[in-house]
Order: C-alpha cells, then sequence, then structure tokens
C-alpha cells in the first residue's frame, strides 16, 4: 500500500522525492523478515514504517496516525525464538510445540500495555494511545516521543553536573517508583531507553516482558552492559524492584561522569568503581554515597527501591545510622562508588570515676629515722603549692555547692543541649565507671532542616521516621518526637521524630513562561508534580517554555502529590 508524499522512515513529508531529505530513506526498500513490510496498515488506521529497535520480546516501529494525523511509535509482539513470519503475509506462524508459551507470553504483553495505559498521564512514562489484537499477535501504539536517547546526548555533548541532573531524574525515579507500585518492574532502564525530549525532560520507553531482559527463558535475553544488574545475568539471582534501582543508578553515574560503569559480572570481582578526582570533586558527597548505595552488586545490601534512592538523592546532609554491634565499614582513603559511607558515631570515652581522680600513688617507705632536709627555698615552694591546692579545693567546693546549683536551676528551661550533660554519682550507677547523661531538648515545632545534621544535637541520634500530612504544623516542622522532652539520655540515644508536610491542599504556583525543569522544581517546591506535557506552536513562548496550564488555574487550592498538566510552546510554527 503506498501513501503520497509520507516518508516510511520517519513519517515526514518528503513530496514526491524518492529518497526523505530528511532521514534518507528511500521507497521501496524491502521487507526484513519476521518484520511488518513498510506500509502495512494497521486497524484502518495505523501505518507501519520501518523498525526502529528489536528484542527478544517484540518489535517497535515508527508509525503514522491517520485520525489524529501525527507520528508514533507501535510496539508489535514478535518473539523470534517462538514464531516466525513469512513474505506476503502479515500472520504470525507459530513454531511447533511452542503455542502455550507463545500465549503465555502474549498475555503478558497484553497485561503490560495496559498497566502502562493506567500510568499515562505519569510526566516521564511515553504514553499508551492504543492496544489491539491483529495478525495472531497484538501491538501497542505509543504516542511518539521528539527527542534524542540520553545515551547520544551524553556521547555527544558533555557530562551533567549534579544542579543540571536532578531535576531531569528525580522526576523520572518517582515515575518508576509509581510503576513499581503496582507491580511493573522493567528491568531495561538504560541511557538507550531515555529520551530526552525537545523540550527538556526526560522519558522513559521499553516497559515489557521480563523474561527479555533475563538469561535462561525462552526469549532471546538482552542486557545493558554496565546498567543490567548482576541477578539478571542467572536464573538464581532474585529479581524485583532493586533491579530497577541499580540500573537507574548505573544511568546516573553515567550521566554525572560521563563513563559507562562496567558490567555487573565484572564487578562481582572487583565491585569498586573509581570515579576521577575532578569529576568527584565536583558532585555532591550525599549523591556519591546515595549511587554506592544502589549500585552494590549484592542485593542483600543495595538500596532496595526507588523512594529510598530518591530520599538519599535529596539529602543533603548523610544522617546518623542507629549505633550497630557490627563491624565499622571500610573508609577507603580514595573516593570510590563502593560501600555507603556508614558514618559510625565515635565511640564515647568517659570521664575516670571521681575516686581514681582523686587516687595517688603512694610510695610507701616505712619507718626512717633520718628524715631528709628540707632548705628553706624549697620550703617555701612547697607551702606555696600546698597554699595553691588549697585554694583550689575551696573553689571546687564553692562551685559545687554554689555555682552548678544555680546554673542547673538558670539551665532548666533552656533547650541548649550543649550544657545540659552531666556525670551519675555513685548512687546513680552501681559500677565503678560513671554515666554521661544529656537532657533530651524539646524538638516538637522546630525546623526538621534546622535540626537535622545540626551539630548542636551532636550527642543524639535524631532520625526522621515519618512524615505525615497535618494542619496544625506548617511543612517541614517536627511534630512530636519519641524521647520526651527533659528526660535524660546516654550519647547517641535514637531519637524519633514525625515531621509535617502541611496541609493537604496546595497553592498551585505559576509557572507561566518557565522551562519544564525549572517548573517541574518549583511544582515540587510546592509540594505538587508535573504532568502530561501537550505541545503546541506558539508566537508568544519561545521552545520548551510552558504556554498554559490545562484543566487548573494558577492559584488554584488542590491536593499534595497532585499532577499539574501543562501545555508546552514547540516556538513559532514554520
Amino acid at each position: 500500500m503506498e501513501f503520497k508524499g509520507l516518508c516510511l522512515g520517519c513519517m515526514s513529508n518528503k513530496g514526491n522525492a524518492m529518497e526523505c531529505p530528511k532521514c534518507g530513506y528511500v521507497d521501496g526498500t524491502p521487507q526484513v523478515l519476521p518484520y511488518l513490510e513498510p506500509g502495512t496498515l494497521l486497524k484502518e488506521r495505523y501505518i507501519v514504517g520501518k523498525h526502529l529497535s528489536a528484542n527478544g520480546e517484540g518489535v517497535t516501529y515508527i508509525g503514522y496516525d491517520m485520525t489524529t494525523n501525527k507520528k508514533v511509535t507501535v510496539r508489535e509482539y514478535l518473539p523470534k525464538t517462538l514464531c516466525s513470519r513469512v513474505k506476503d503475509d502479515d500472520n504470525i506462524i507459530i513454531a511447533s510445540g511452542n503455542k502455550l508459551v507463545y500465549q503465555d507470553y502474549l498475555q503478558d504483553f497484553m497485561e503490560i500495555g495496559r498497566a502502562l495505559v493506567k500510568l499515562s498521564s505519569l510526566p516521564s512514562i511515553v504514553p499508551v494511545i492504543d492496544m489491539f489484537e491483529a495478525n495472531k499477535t497484538a501491538y501497542t501504539v505509543y504516542e511518539f516521543v521528539d527527542g534524542k536517547p540520553l545515551d547520544e546526548i551524553i556521547k555527544r555533548a558533555r557530562r551533567f553536573t549534579w544542579e543540571e541532573a536532578r531535576p531531569l531524574f528525580l522526576p523520572l525515579i518517582s515515575t518508576v517508583n509509581s510503576a513499581h507500585a503496582i507491580g511493573l518492574v522493567h528491568f531495561g532502564i538504560s541511557p538507550e531507553n531515555i529520551i530526552m525530549t525537545r523540550s527538556g525532560t526526560l522519558k522513559l520507553q521499553g516497559f515489557g516482558s521480563p523474561d527479555a531482559h533475563l538469561a535462561e527463558t525462552e526469549l532471546t535475553a538482552e542486557f545493558y552492559d554496565g546498567f543490567s544488574a548482576i541477578e539478571q545475568y542467572s536464573l538464581e539471582g532474585k529479581k524485583g524492584k532493586w533491579t530497577d534501582v541499580y540500573a537507574m543508578s548505573a544511568v546516573i553515574f553515567y550521566a554525572l561522569t560521563g563513563k559507562r560503569p562496567p558490567d555487573a559480572v565484572s564487578r562481582s570481582y572487583e565491585p569498586r568503581l573509581n570515579m576521577p578526582t575532578d569529576v568527584a570533586q565536583n558532585i555532591p558527597t550525599h549523591v556519591v554515597t546515595a549511587l554506592a548505595g544502589g549500585l552494590q552488586v549484592n542485593i542483600e545490601t543495595r538500596t532496595h527501591s526507588m523512594e529510598e534512592l530518591k530520599n538519599q538523592l535529596n539529602n543533603p546532609v548523610p544522617r546518623k545510622p542507629e549505633p550497630k554491634p557490627v563491624p565499622v565499614a571500610p573508609n577507603y582513603s580514595e573516593r570510590y562508588v563502593d560501600e555507603p559511607d556508614y558514618n559510625e558515631p565515635p565511640t564515647r570515652i568517659a570521664a575516670p570515676a571521681a575516686s581514681a581522680q582523686m587516687n595517688r600513688q603512694v610510695r610507701d617507705y616505712g619507718p626512717d629515722d633520718s628524715e631528709p632536709e628540707i632548705s628553706p627555698y624549697k620550703y617555701g615552694i612547697i607551702s606555696g603549692l600546698v597554699g595553691f591546692v588549697v585554694l583550689g579545693v575551696i573553689a571546687l567546693i564553692f562551685i559545687n555547692l554554689v555555682v552548678l546549683p544555680m546554673m542547673k536551676k538558670n539551665n532548666a528551661e533552656d533547650e541548649d543541649v550543649t550544657s545540659s550533660a552531666y556525670v551519675s554519682s555513685e548512687e546513680d550507677n552501681a559500677s565503678s565507671e560513671p554515666k554521661v547523661l544529656y537532657r533530651v531538648p524539646n524538638l516538637v515545632n522546630k525546623k526538621w532542616s534546622s535540626v537535622d545534621g545540626n551539630e548542636k544535637y551532636s550527642n543524639f541520634y535524631i532520625r526522621l521516621i515519618d512524615e505525615v500530612y497535618d494542619e496544625n504544623y506548617e511543612e517541614g516542622r517536627i511534630i512530636s518526637q519519641t524521647v520526651e522532652a527533659g528526660s535524660t539520655v546516654e550519647q547517641n540515644t535514637p531519637i524519633g521524630v514525625v515531621v509535617s508536610k502541611g496541609s493537604k491542599m496546595r497553592t498551585v504556583p505559576d509557572i507561566i513562561g518557565m522551562s519544564v525543569s525549572e517548573a517541574s522544581t518549583e511544582l515540587e517546591k510546592a509540594g505538587l508534580a508535573l504532568g502530561d506535557q501537550a505541545e503546541e506552536y506558539s508566537d508568544s513562548y519561545a521552545m520548551g517554555k510552558i504556554i498554559r496550564l490545562n484543566g487548573i488555574d494558577v492559584g488554584q487550592k488542590i491536593q499534595a502529590g497532585s499532577m499539574i498538566n501543562v501545555v508546552v510552546s514547540l516556538g513559532e510554527e514554520e
């Protein structure tokens, strides 16, 4: 079937030319079996062009939607190990003895497509337009994403700074986390499957059957060296959302350093990733630590969820861990992306007991009739020293009986924990070594940002245990603490705090005229998220700038976490 003027290589208008001036595709290019012939019409609506990519599960074609007059991509279920196609016949021929396996994978293909429909409103997933069965197989039609693979961007341009990478990857991580929440794991996250759009956002494509990215299955396995996790290379490895965490961490590492990590099999022998000094100096320490956790070869020590990875990448001050009776992690002198920096708290060295301080070694010489003679000069020095000691004792008595009680009274209401330590007496501690105790400050209504990592509270291990919406406390304020204020505890005692997420209702900020990355950051600050991004030409706004919001107004109150759909400018129409 022919379509006058339409290039079947890029779906642009080439006029009467045989060779497309835009992509170089030549009319009449022969079919490559078992792929569909260019120009095939599906569902009386979609024109299939040349194939773009293929893996063990199926093939992706460039396509054209005659209903909307827009480019699309068409994904065909076509596992070449289980089926084939002959020339001039679009129907699939299932290999002998493989019918049940073929049907099982077909159902997986359809179920994954239906799951992606539920996620199509998320900003970092390519939306599904249509799903249908034909030619004894199935098809999923996606919106066409105008952009370039991230791999090509990094190879041709340069590595990203963290300031540039952060607004790109955090929405992507959140989107994958949403996919995980409904049981959908990608298993093929790589720079080749992440597209940077013309508007400057990242979109993930390539969702499909897990077996297409796992060894020893009925499908031909596709691995991405440096990005596929160790468990994908064998049947024994336990697969799950942590597999995507490894791949996402590897992609971010690649974006920040410009270097692909070694493949996971090699890293099982040498797990450390040496980061160049000039690169490491420009990446925040907490980002290196977060990537170290995500890039652990061993799944037992790896960061296990996208939410955890995002929290670590967002946290500029590494949290103190709970004291554990385990060996301290190796402290490498060089900066490697290897083991997470546990920042073990220093071992407390208690002051010696009072009785030990006053103890003196007295040498007993026994009775001696001949007492040594002391000169008047030495006698004067000794007398002066004795007088000085006596004055010191009097001063200590005065401090203990008068000054300390007054200080204790004055500090009863003071929350400055630096003056709240004291040594317990023999009555408080039956052992010869006294305990150093600290008075717990009142943290309620303080800003978590002013408490977390503050040296003022270094005697306690204060950790965030939950975040909840609360109408009575503004966002970021501490609502409650697990250890009562005013009580006394030992150093590094864990104190959990609950922090307010603010009101459930948020005000939509004015993001008109911003770039997509700027708008995403602004919405995140407001407790909202960037949603679907439609595109249209505009004479008033430069390409990539937001023209207006879809279905909502600036200043409107909506529930926290809501997606804000926008219209992005394509620039002036040519």
